[in-house]
């Protein structure tokens, strides 16, 4: 379990829930309610209305990244964040077409059939160095992470259908060690995944960088639990579409190409917290937000001041996302704007913040908005 533990932080820190399909009608239902919480309403019905927008705007967000150095016994490693960069971008594509020779033939449909899905892309690299603290000894990396993922509209439960992620990374391989090998463990892979038109089965193609060798693996998806299944590149968007009831938690399912396993997983919601002016860092995240184009985003104004100004204040509500699983870690924690209103819903449920502790108490990295626009296609 440890294994997938990994690759999934490496996922949610630079990137990252749906009815599973032909079911028995004996088969719960556990899907996550999931709805388009980034349109200005957020109602189902009104989703499709706002197809062809997505189609000819996208949104981009960038972060700032911060690293906070906790060490362990024998080793440490240090990021360059000053220079680390950190972007999403979310849009539409108008038709993905279930006959294309680009899909494995096995997962073609045997009947015409195409269908708009969200595009959420993410790009992420960062440098650093990994060193033994007795001799002083370090590997110096640059890691990278690119990843595209495809999914249905909210009303379909985000059902993913495919993605592209390239991951090259170095991660935490020890609790505590004197040699410098196995301090870290190194990954540079593409990982290219296809799902069957019932969500039912994926077909993972990776391309190891390492030892030149391709590889094909098929994973089941389709179970008894009835729960709602994303993949890690594309979770960070789907607990976006949630609704944000605090102290509530939901349970689903997330795909991991990398391990070629789907494991349980849970988010715990917070009640709305505001942000806080007095803090540097939540300040940068404010400074983001009140920076945004009026006509993309409504933020919610407080009490106006004195002097005519409006004060404008801006909550959040924080998600741990962990895995149910043996050694896995520490949670990381995403912060969301808060959706106050869903017929006329301003502050779309951004993404804000994410704290994503590092295996083994090596620190922790922190990825905070820095700049948010939505531009023409």
């Amino acid at each position: 379990m440890k294994a997938f533990s990994k690759c999934f932080a490496v996922v949610l820190t630079a990137a990252s829930l749906i009815t599973l399909g032909g079911c028995a009608k004996s088969t719960p239902d556990n899907r996550v309610a999931t709805t388009a919480n980034w349109n200005a309403r957020t109602s189902a019905i009104v989703e499709k209305n706002y197809l062809d927008y997505w189609q000819s705007h996208k949104e981009v967000a960038e972060y700032g990244i911060t690293f906070k150095d906790t060490g362990v016994n024998g080793y440490s490693v240090s990021y360059d964040t000053e220079n680390a960069v950190y972007t999403t971008e979310f849009y539409m594509e108008k038709s993905y077409d279930w006959q294309s020779s680009a899909i494995p033939e096995e997962y073609r449909t045997k009947e015409a059939k195409s269908e708009p899905v969200y595009v959420y892309t993410t790009s992420y690299t960062i440098s650093g160095a990994y060193k033994i603290t007795a001799t002083g000894e370090e590997k110096k990396f640059d890691d990278v992470l690119q990843t595209v993922s495809k999914f249905r509209l909210a009303g379909s439960n985000l059902q993913p259908v495919y993605s592209r992620q390239i991951v090259k990374n170095t991660a935490p391989n020890s609790l505590g060690t004197q040699v410098l090998e196995v301090a870290y463990v190194q990954t540079d892979s593409v990982f290219e995944t296809f799902y069957n038109n019932d969500c039912t089965e994926a077909l993972v193609k990776q391309t190891d960088n390492i030892t030149k060798k391709d590889e094909l693996k098929k994973i089941k998806l389709k179970d008894k639990s009835g729960l709602s299944i994303f993949e890690n590149c594309q979770l960070r968007a789907a607990v976006r579409a949630f609704t944000m009831t605090g102290g509530a938690s939901r349970r689903f399912k997330v795909v991991s190409p990398q391990d070629g396993a789907v494991q349980v997983s849970t988010a715990t919601i917070t009640a709305p917290v505001e942000l806080d002016r007095n803090d540097e860092a939540q300040m940068a995240i404010i400074n983001a937000l009140d920076n945004c184009a009026p006509d993309d985003y409504i933020f919610f104004d407080g009490t106006p001041s004195s002097s005519d100004e409006t004060a404008r204040t801006y909550r959040f509500n924080a998600v741990a996302l962990s895995i149910n699983a043996d050694l896995k870690g520490s949670d990381p924690i995403c912060w969301y704007s808060t959706v106050e209103n869903n017929d006329v819903n301003g502050t779309r449920a951004v993404l804000l913040r994410m704290v994503n502790p590092l295996p083994f108490g090596l620190g922790t990295l922190t990825y905070s908005l820095k700049a948010l626009n939505v531009k023409d296609i």
